[in-house]
């Protein structure tokens, strides 16, 4: 008969468990094993362990970047679940144990990993001529506005800048001083003008050149002598017309007898001259012989 192990207590009087009914109908006399939780309490373990380390390893791996030192763990691990051995456990675990340290710094790969992400330059979009123009607050079209207005008064024939200037350029001339239509143009080209620029100018303002002949002749007056025909050719010189120049000196009142004396004193002032000597030199100047002897005269020869 089968002992019934301590710390288990026997079947009362009268009553068997199902196993001892079945030990009395067996027919070789032998109780069956007696089944315990142990061993599958152990197995279980064994199983979650092996579960566990399983688990431990592949985030161990996606983390580490695939480290190779967790391909040993897993398949000794593999093995030993395979084999059912209970004795490669301890191994098995002291070896997860001596890996774990190890792949420890693997979070901190991952939480390192998000700094790297922002650290490449994003290049910042430039702004659109659209949104430059909302920026500054300026409408988008005020510039080709501009352009359209500026080419339609030029084909409307509005004066060009540099035209404009050699105008303004003249007109200040004229207030001061008095030009014929060559000479007005050639002061402006002196000033740095184009001879188109300069010739458009002249030809659009409003001049009566015989006026400025007759300004001209009076400047001449007003600082030197000068007999009839040589103040015409003077005013010639200045590119007056001969008719601009000869009616602006007949329309002065000049007393030639007295600008005869005037000429033959500035004669005497930078020369030496006798009488018959300065009355030729008077004659030569334009002036009559008889203009030529008053003004001799009078300065005492």
């Amino acid at each position: 008969m089968s002992q019934i192990p301590p710390n288990q207590p026997g079947p009362h009087n009268g009553q068997y468990d199902s196993q001892t009914q079945q030990f009395h109908h067996n027919g070789n006399g032998q109780a069956p094993p007696r089944k315990t939780g142990k061993k599958k309490w152990a197995l279980g373990c064994l199983g979650l362990l092996v579960l566990v380390i399983l688990l431990f390893a592949g985030c161990a791996a996606l983390i580490g970047g695939g480290n190779d030192d967790a391909a040993p763990v897993s398949n000794e691990t593999s093995s030993a679940t395979a084999t059912g051995n209970p004795v490669e456990t301890p191994s098995a675990t002291s070896e997860a144990a001596t890996e774990s340290p190890t792949e420890a710094p693997g979070p901190a790969v991952a939480e390192e990993a998000p700094s790297e992400e922002p650290a490449e330059p994003t290049e910042a979009p430039q702004p659109t001529p659209e949104e430059s123009a909302v920026a500054s607050d300026q409408p988008l079209g005020d510039t080709g506005a501009d352009s359209a207005e500026t080419e339609q008064d030029e084909d409307s024939g509005s004066t060009p800048l540099s035209q404009q200037n050699a105008v303004d350029k003249a007109e200040s001339y004229l207030q001061y001083s008095a030009f014929s239509r060559t000479g007005l143009i050639e002061q402006l080209e002196f000033e740095g003008f184009s001879p188109e620029d300069a010739t458009l100018a002249v030809d659009s303002l409003d001049v009566d050149y015989g006026e400025q002949a007759k300004k001209k002749a009076e400047d001449y007056i007003d600082y030197s002598a000068f007999s009839r025909s040589g103040l015409i050719e003077q005013l010639e010189f200045e590119d007056f017309s001969p008719e601009d120049s000869a009616a602006a000196v007949d329309s002065l009142s000049i007393d030639y007898n007295e600008q005869a004396a005037k000429k033959a004193q500035e004669y005497l002032d930078s020369s030496s001259f006798s009488r018959s000597g300065l009355i030729d030199q008077l004659v030569f100047e334009g002036f009559t012989q008889e203009q030529a002897t008053y003004g001799a005269g009078q300065t005492g020869l």
